[in-house]
């Protein structure tokens, strides 16, 4: 909420053809005497519901919608003998006008606030989001779900204009995830500097990948980084994009030299040039 989303609460049953449109590819499960065809299966997924209601704003004028919602998905149980569907309680948030960078701001706050361990972003291609834009989030091996974009061809089935930031966690492993100590940080009294670098990186190599390379060759001075560009068209070659990086450094004890700042830039361009074979694309505006 303090983010900007809206809760939303979707129904639990959707209609069949539902989760073909998000392009999930499970088994589902059908109630035996619906009411009506268009309520008669136990959603597996919260991405019907959410772009379902994206979709019906878009439709009267408010195409700019951040939803969440917090509720349980339905799945065939995995016991053979069981009667009951596995329940499994989930948050997502789908965000209308957005890129994988506004998802991964949101874990990065959830994290932030719930003090969980390091996160752990690989790419990844889960069923209904973009295989380039998405990658799974772990921590510790602990899988707890999916950050990036829809799909261009889900959102084309529900009349949608992309893109479609998507977050989708397992809410229980996501609370009864590692998390860090409690620990009192030391507050400089000597000013930041700032430095943006923008790199032009292979689609494979994901953003987190990066991320984790920067901050290891940035070292102890980095305070604060944030991915705040995500750039795709001229200047960019096929099969690549821009990504907008923004370091804060910071020293404890003096103000940091024009020699100090050079020293870690150019740690940082030479860490992930030679790593993920990406190439500096000059400071970001």
């Amino acid at each position: 909420c303090g983010l900007g989303l809206s809760e939303a609460q979707t129904s639990p049953l959707v209609g069949p053809e539902d989760h073909d449109r998000v392009g999930w590819d499970r088994p589902t499960i059908s109630g035996a005497n619906p009411m009506v065809r268009e309520e008669s299966v136990l959603r597996a997924s919260l991405m019907p519901g959410l772009l379902r209601s994206l979709a019906y704003n878009a439709s009267h004028r408010n195409p700019d919608v951040r939803l969440y919602e917090l509720g349980k998905v339905f799945e065939v149980p995995g016991d053979p003998r069981s009667d009951l569907p596995d329940e499994n309680e989930r948050v997502a948030c789908a965000m209308a006008a957005c890129e994988a960078p506004a998802a991964v701001g949101v874990w990065r706050t959830l994290a932030d606030h719930l003090r969980l361990s390091r996160s752990v972003l690989t790419a990844a291609e889960p069923a209904g989001l973009h295989p380039e834009r998405t990658a799974s989030i772990s921590i510790e091996g602990r899988d707890l779900g999916f950050v990036g974009e829809v799909h261009p061809a889900v959102l084309d089935e529900w009349g949608l204009e992309g893109p479609v930031a998507w977050l989708d966690l397992d809410l229980e492993s996501t609370l009864a995830a590692p998390v860090r100590p409690i620990e009192q940080q030391p507050v400089s009294r000597f000013p930041s500097s700032d430095i943006d670098l923008a790199f032009e990186v292979p689609d494979e190599v994901a953003a987190g990948e990066v991320d984790q390379t920067i901050r290891n060759a940035a070292g102890e001075l980095l305070v604060d980084l944030a991915l705040f560009d995500v750039y795709r068209g001229p200047g960019v070659s096929a099969n690549s994009r821009g990504l907008a990086f923004r370091l804060r450094l910071q020293a404890l004890d003096r103000t940091l030299t024009d020699k100090d700042v050079a020293g870690v830039r150019g740690r940082v361009i030479d860490g992930v040039t030679k790593t993920h074979g990406a190439t500096l694309r000059g400071a970001a505006d």
